[in-house]
């Protein structure tokens, strides 16, 4: 339908009807929000993190089949450092009374720590299994200086449980299985293991506790934090933004009533459809008010514009729901398509955000045409708008300015806009990524702080596990051992490796106790009997065997190998597994088969592949967005063109990320995405504006038009613009490190996207006759095929 047709009041139109029923709308969304307000109630959050894991990769199959060869190696980890410590018999009793008393707390299979710790040795010229930690005349002590040095090397452990200035000590505490996902157990015996240290520690000792669990306490903890901080953040800035524009008290409330009203069928749609609350899925409540605003100001300014020239004000509500449906709606769509690519990723927790996103978009673009006209039909203050209180203000100002310099330095513009692009894109190759778990966590936070006070004063506790598999009684054979010595020596020659754990270091130790004398090096693996003699003694106590089975399976065909690493900042997991996973190969090659398991590989294996399926999901992505774009302005050559200014906001991303070192992991991986589905809205009401003023005044050049599609879209422009900006950097307040770095990266991107839509579309049409030539004939064929209906 033609234009002036489609806004000629006495011309019916199948839109009408939102304005005409308005009241039998209002009342089923209403329901319908009662429904969903209640069904909020039983949102979910995610303890377990399982919405994080790709259960379809081979590292996380590897890891399943490892947990059920060697159990879970889980365990909670309290730190207690004196200043005194080992000289101090008090901290000393200390360490043994909470040992003692951590063993009776509900929840807890297994207390390691000096204390509880025997080890073959020994005494008084007697072998047997004594106890590491000495009593002499009731009081607790360290064996002497070689001793200790000798059951050190045997147990690795014990770098966990002893500092080497002896100064801090270390109680690992494992959690029964069937509740470690459990956050009231989890809580009940951290407050259990908290309240047992505080009354036994002498004054002066510092103590930390830290683990997986209370890691993943803490991201849920943030989790909800982080939506609920974000969303009130996004809330408060559309108040402003509101206020400004609409210059109404009463029009920013009803504003906000639909803003609360569409956060609501959010938190419905998530506990209805059983989708968790977790890291990602918390950034909806933010982005979908955002997102449902920008139709509240396109619908409130262009009802004013219509009101000037018509004083029925139902009929303005009907004029402005005509024109913006279609552009609003494709605007929505960008921006649905834009999140909903992410449902490409193999993760769930990526997939949900990506269809709830996507869902709650376009449901608040029909929340949004719907509820706006009823509410808005009803308000007094609408009836007589005021030239000045919504179009007009000092922004007048700067907005002009900007105006002339378009007009007067156009060239310019393309060309500081073509080589800013190409700047940005440079810094490309130099993006490097970071897929560490524990780096999801800002640095700021109690969880990271505890953990890094433990690797000060104790040790490092990232860890990876080498699994090695042979036939059955494979490691029964001096010579495959000889070759896991091997493999030990050569990974402690890797730069990031702190220190290895297996059971090489304690049969050498037996060997030396029992045969004395022997200080070869292989001396242990020369008698073909005595591995196999050292293991059948192992299994003959409860100790020894606990400590044979953590290494090595019934069948002797399965063994592994604890490799901690220092976990440096500027080293990639990535890399460290492959160095990992090349030595033991090499090494173990025609021997046994070697490979990298652990937490930590399987995140990295999980976060390479979500990297590379939203590398892919940005391209479809940019394929659906553009053709969604053509079909908005009914031209191939017209959507391309709608896609130039919007390149920088996707070279912003890119350029930051290598020019700053911003690393890719599995959340900024998906901004560029992200900030073109949300940045194209811009261009697309510029660029249909620019259309209809050709086609309502095909005598007018185009040079005014420009100017004025300019003028009547620019402050929609820019107040959405803002929001989305604003809205971004309110992300600085998540406590999740990723979340953060892609707010700044969705910032900077729609900073660019604003330059693009206020400054280089309008250059380029008026310096590229291509650009003119392909809107001409455009609307002069639309026109053309119009003359019929007119007639």
């Amino acid at each position: 339908m033609p234009i002036k047709d489609k806004l000629d009041l006495s011309n019916k139109n199948i839109l009408d009807v939102v304005v005409d029923k308005r009241r039998y709308f209002v009342v089923i969304i209403l329901v319908i929000t009662a429904w969903f307000a209640f069904t909020a109630l039983q949102l979910e959050t995610d303890p377990s993190l399982k919405s994080g894991m790709d259960f379809t990769t081979d590292a996380y199959k590897l890891h399943q089949r490892y947990g059920q060869i060697f159990g879970s190696e889980e365990f909670l980890l309290v730190a207690l450092k004196h200043e005194r410590g080992a000289k101090d018999p008090a901290f000393l009793s200390s360490i043994v009374k909470i040992s003692r008393a951590l063993s009776e707390l509900r929840y807890v299979v297994e207390v390691v720590s000096l204390p509880e710790i025997h080890i073959f040795q020994k005494r008084n010229g007697k072998y047997w299994t004594y106890p590491v930690l000495m009593f002499r005349d009731g009081v607790p002590q360290l064996p002497d200086d070689l001793d200790l040095k000798n059951i050190r090397k045997a147990l690795p452990v014990t770098d966990f449980l002893l500092s080497n200035d002896l100064k801090t000590f270390g109680i690992l505490v494992r959690m029964q299985e069937e509740y470690k996902f459990d956050p009231a157990a989890v809580t009940s015996l951290l407050e259990g293991i908290e309240g047992i240290v505080r009354n036994a520690i002498p004054a002066g000792t510092e103590f930390r506790i830290i683990g997986a669990p209370i890691v993943r306490q803490g991201i849920v903890h943030y989790s909800i934090q982080t939506g609920i901080y974000f969303g009130t953040l996004c809330l408060i800035i559309a108040t402003i933004v509101s206020v400004y524009i609409f210059k109404s008290a009463r029009v920013t409330a009803v504003t906000n009533v639909i803003l609360l009203i569409c956060v609501v069928w959010v938190l419905g749609l998530m506990a209805a459809l059983r989708i968790p609350l977790n890291s990602t899925t918390a950034l909806a409540f933010g982005f979908i008010p955002i997102t449902t605003l920008e139709i509240v100001i396109h619908m409130v300014i262009r009802y004013h514009l219509f009101h000037e020239a018509t004083r029925d004000k139902i009929g303005a509500i009907k004029q402005a729901v005509r024109w913006l449906a279609r552009p609003c709606f494709i605007c929505s769509a960008t921006t649905a398509v834009g999140f909903g690519t992410l449902m490409i990723g193999s993760i769930p927790m990526v997939r949900q955000l990506g269809f709830i996103m996507s869902v709650g978009i376009m449901t608040s673009y029909f929340l949004a045409m719907t509820l706006t006209p009823a509410f808005f039909i009803r308000m007094k203050s609408l009836d007589a708008p005021s030239d000045s209180a919504v179009v007009r203000d000092w922004l007048n100002v700067f907005l002009l300015k900007a105006e002339g310099i378009i007009f007067g330095h156009y060239k310019t513009i393309v060309a500081i806009g073509a080589l800013l692009t190409l700047f940005l894109f440079a810094g490309a190759p130099m993006i490097r990524s970071d897929i560490q778990l524990l780096r999801m966590l800002s640095e700021s936070t109690k969880e990271i702080q505890d953990i890094k006070f433990v690797e000060a004063n104790l040790t490092p506790v990232n860890s990876l596990e080498i699994l090695l598999e042979a036939e059955p009684n494979a490691f029964k054979k001096p010579d495959v051992w000889k070759k896991i010595q091997e493999l030990e020596t050569r990974l402690k020659e890797l730069p990031e490796v702190a220190s290895t754990d297996s059971l090489l270091p304690f049969l050498d130790y037996l060997y030396q106790l029992l045969v004395p004398g022997r200080a070869e090096h292989d001396a242990l693996f020369k008698n073909p009997k005595m591995v196999p003699q050292l293991l059948t003694l192992l299994s003959l106590s409860q100790e020894g065997n606990r400590v044979l089975r953590r290494f090595v399976n019934d069948d002797y065909d399965h063994l592994r190998i604890s490799v901690r690493i220092k976990n440096s900042p500027t080293v990639p997991l990535t890399q460290t597994i492959e160095e990992l996973d090349h030595t033991a190969k090499s090494v173990m090659k025609g021997t046994a088969r070697a490979s990298v398991t652990g937490d930590l590989a399987v995140f990295s294996a999980q976060t390479s592949h979500l990297i590379r399926d939203q590398i892919l999901s940005m391209g479809i992505a940019c394929v659906l967005i553009t053709l969604l774009m053509m079909l908005q302005m009914g031209s191939p050559t017209l959507g391309l063109v709608c896609l130039i200014p919007n390149i920088p906001p996707m070279a912003a991303v890119f350029g930051l990320m290598g020019w700053f070192g911003i690393s890719l992991d599995g959340v900024t991986v998906f901004a560029a995405t992200v900030a073109i589905g949300l940045a194209v809205d811009n261009t697309i009401h510029y660029l249909t504006q620019l259309k209809r003023n050709i086609k309502m005044n095909p005598n007018q050049s185009i040079e005014e038009s420009v100017r004025q599609a300019y003028r009547s879209t620019v402050r929609q422009i820019l107040s959405w613009a803002s929001v989305l900006i604003m809205g971004f950097l309110a992300l600085s307040i998540s406590p999740f490190r990723p979340v953060v770095l892609f707010g700044v990266l969705g910032c900077f991107s729609l900073i660019f996207g604003l330059f693009g839509d206020m400054f280089f579309i309008q250059s380029l049409v008026l310096w590229s006759s291509t650009v003119r030539n392909s809107i001409k004939k455009l609307v002069a064929k639309e026109i053309a095929q119009e003359q019929p209906d007119r007639a």
